[in-house]
């Protein structure tokens, strides 16, 4: 008899052997991490040495960490820019053998994005592996999560191509787009739907797709995106029931599909009677309370960041899910590497990928001293906080990803760490030194003293005015009076949580915040508004409770105007 490769039981034990064996060298890896890292940056200097790079810094004397160390500077995007744009244009065995694959676009610290290489050795051998290794621990630890459909958030991994041809756009729409056919039979939409350029028509096809499936697990590194799937099922539900019914997709929407691709994605629609008077009658006996888990009854996991800026998402959905489902960290990942993995479902930190990238530390209040002590992975200690530094294959030294972490524990020989926030997460007018971090508990302990509810805030700092601007978005029914003492009651809390601050403050060297109410639905409006204009990707986006860009304030004054 002849198994489908649609079979549930057939993908999990395919998705197995090979994560099994990957599980097991990450165990073995994890009782000798000292000597996992050696291998690691040996691996990369001995395959790099005869590279513009390699050659630069005499990769070929290089016997030991301290001669890596002495032989490379740390540094950040900007420093490794000038050999990534001789690799745009075509140059070759710059940064590392060969050409890149393609290239992981995200934002940068100046005018330009940041354009990360990647390379077919870490594509192939880094990312994937590291990939099937997270979903081999997820569908260990959720058995059932095979048992229906996937819906994943995902950027187009193609967005133009550089002057040499190379391909730039999303890494996790490469994965997307070039996973084996035993995980693709699990996605709920094919991947031209993620490839939609406008941001709600992209999100309506996205629900069109995932409203009419069984979903079982879903993928999201923000849980912004969670709100935003349900903000789209609400606004647009007889649509969508429409479009069920009928085996359709909306016409506005359709035509964002490429000409020679939307005959075939239109075939793969066939009418669902059945789960649109389903959909109808939950809508009918729901109302607005209707909520994800009356319309996905089988949802099974939910692999999606808990940490840093997210932690403040996670409470606003409450009632969202059945208690039955699990919410799973789903790992520290940035653009320019995993650098951890989440193996349990009761995991709320992530392991370091001590076998895929080699790793140095700084303590956070080493940082700006002239001469920083870097660590090694086996000299962390708990408690204490530190900024990461990544070598990997894909032509990243040293690289200053201004990411704090604290190591929370360890899982035999592997630090466990959580990630607290953005390096540049702070900000300094008159010396303040204020971070994202006080920002928000001074929200908080606002919030409880006058027992008031805010959606949406963000504190700006203004470096041309010389002061902050506190954008805040109340919950409905807060009183007047409660919003006109709001400003005040925050100063005092700032005041009592940085001493800085307060003596700023106190010297009137400093001017108090600026509160500036924002409308319903603010967050939604700040996040359409950067995609739309190009300043993030829908992907990328991640909100900032303490920033200084002005582009940002502009949008946010602009949006006010409208309160």
């Amino acid at each position: 008899m002849r198994h489908s490769v649609r079979s549930p039981w057939l993908k999990k034990l395919v998705l197995s052997l090979s994560g099994k064996q990957l599980a097991n060298e990450f165990e073995k890896a994890s009782h000798n991490v000292r000597q996992t890292q050696e291998s690691i940056l040996k691996r990369v200097i001995d395959s790099c040495r005869d590279t513009v790079f390699g050659r630069e810094h005499g990769f070929g004397k290089i016997r030991s960490i301290m001669d890596y160390r002495r032989a490379v500077p740390v540094r950040d995007f900007e420093g490794h820019r000038a050999y990534v744009e001789r690799m745009t244009k075509g140059e070759d065995n710059v940064l590392f053998p060969g050409k890149p694959l393609f290239y992981n676009t995200t934002s940068g610290t100046a005018s330009k994005p940041k354009m990360i290489p990647v390379s077919q050795e870490y594509f192939r051998k880094a990312h994937i592996k590291l990939s099937r290794l997270w979903l081999y621990s997820c569908l260990r630890d959720n058995p059932r999560m095979f048992n229906g459909k996937n819906l994943a958030s995902a950027g187009a991994a193609e967005e133009g191509k550089t002057d040499d041809g190379t391909p730039y756009g999303s890494l996790s729409g490469a994965v997307y787009r070039n996973a084996p056919s035993v995980i693709k039979h699990l996605y709920s939409m094919p991947y031209s739907v993620i490839c939609i350029k406008d941001y709600r028509k992209k999100y309506y096809a996205m629900m069109r797709c995932a409203l009419a499936s069984d979903i079982a697990y879903i993928v999201v590194t923000n849980p912004s995106s969670l709100l935003k799937f349900h903000e789209v099922v609400m606004d647009n539900l007889q649509d969508l029931i429409r479009d069920i019914r009928n085996g359709s997709l909306r016409e506005d929407v359709a035509s964002e599909i490429p000409e020679d691709e939307r005959g075939v994605i239109l075939d793969k629609f066939v009418p669902d009677a059945a789960r649109a008077n389903f959909l109808e009658g939950i809508a009918n006996q729901n109302g607005d309370a209707l909520r994800p888990k009356h319309y996905w009854l089988n949802l099974v996991c939910i692999n999606t960041w808990k940490q840093g800026n997210c932690a403040q998402i996670l409470p606003k959905l409450a009632g969202y899910f059945s208690e039955s489902t699990v919410i799973r960290e789903f790992g520290y990942m940035a653009s320019e590497a995993r650098g951890g993995i989440v193996l349990e479902n009761d995991w709320s930190s992530s392991a370091l990928s001590i076998n895929t990238y080699h790793f140095e530390f700084i303590e956070e209040s080493e940082r700006n001293s002239e001469n920083p002590i870097a660590l090694l992975a086996h000299e962390l200690e708990v408690g204490k906080r530190y900024y990461i530094l990544i070598t990997n294959t894909s032509g990243l030294y040293r690289y200053d990803i201004n990411d704090i972490i604290e190591v929370t524990g360890f899982y035999n020989q592997v630090p466990l760490f959580d990630f607290i926030r953005k390096g540049d997460g702070f900000t300094s007018l008159t010396g303040e030194k204020l971070t994202e971090t006080q920002v928000i508990e001074a929200m908080e302990r606002t919030g409880r003293i006058l027992d008031v509810q805010f959606e949406y805030f963000t504190m700006c700092c203004d470096e041309k005015n010389l002061c902050y601007r506190l954008f805040v978005e109340f919950s409905n029914g807060t009183p007047g009076e409660k919003r006109r003492i709001f400003e005040e009651e925050i100063d005092c809390r700032l005041a009592e949580i940085n001493p800085e601050y307060e003596s700023k403050r106190g010297s009137g060297r400093l001017p108090a915040p600026v509160l500036i109410e924002l409308p319903a639905r603010s967050y939604e409006r700040v996040k359409d508004t950067l995609v739309a204009c190009g300043m993030v990707s829908e992907g990328q986006y991640k909100t900032m409770y303490l920033q200084r860009k002005p582009q940002l304030l502009a949008v946010l004054e602009d949006i006010s105007r409208q309160f």
